[in-house]
């Protein structure tokens, strides 16, 4: 399977292959491989569509699940709707399995900020999220802790 890691991105150059991303208070790198790094969090994609570019909007979703509940999560990802790769501005969607925590990382890269937005207040996002809540979304004790989203942007 392949891997990806993100880490802390300590100097402007110490970019020699990746994706250097900006939040609002920090900076890091993405890379479609593992990282021997101490303050790498490592992954293997289980699911990725789409290109990423030298710019655009990330948001990445933050979503701590139990071991039990790894199987059903892993299985909702893989057999989703994919209807966000229809919504126009978006670049790329990577599904990451942590190799060292519980916390997965579902990011989708858009062109900018307003088109994610847009995908946020469409049918296909209502669609792809109908099940919150319902019968039949996974069981609450799967999430031992609140999801958290981050969000950054890619600059060449």
């Amino acid at each position: 399977m392949k891997k990806a890691s993100m880490r802390p991105l300590t100097n402007e150059t110490d970019v020699p292959n990746g994706v250097k991303m900006h939040g609002e208070s920090e900076m890091y790198v993405y890379v479609e491989e593992e990282t021997d790094n101490d303050q790498a969090k490592n992954y293997e994609i289980l699911s990725e569509t789409g290109t990423i570019h030298n710019s655009g909007f990330v948001v990445i979703n933050n979503i701590p699940v139990s071991e039990e509940g790894r199987q059903g999560f892993e299985e909702r990802f893989q057999n989703r709707a994919g209807l966000v790769e229809g919504e126009p501005g978006f670049q790329a969607i990577r599904i990451l399995r942590p190799l060292s925590d519980d916390t997965y990382a579902i990011m989708t890269i858009w062109d900018d900020e307003e088109s994610f937005n847009n995908w946020q207040t469409s049918k296909s996002y209502e669609n792809a999220h109908k099940n919150r809540g319902t019968a039949s979304a996974l069981p609450k004790t799967v999430f031992p802790r609140p999801s958290f989203v981050t969000t950054f942007k890619i600059d060449k």
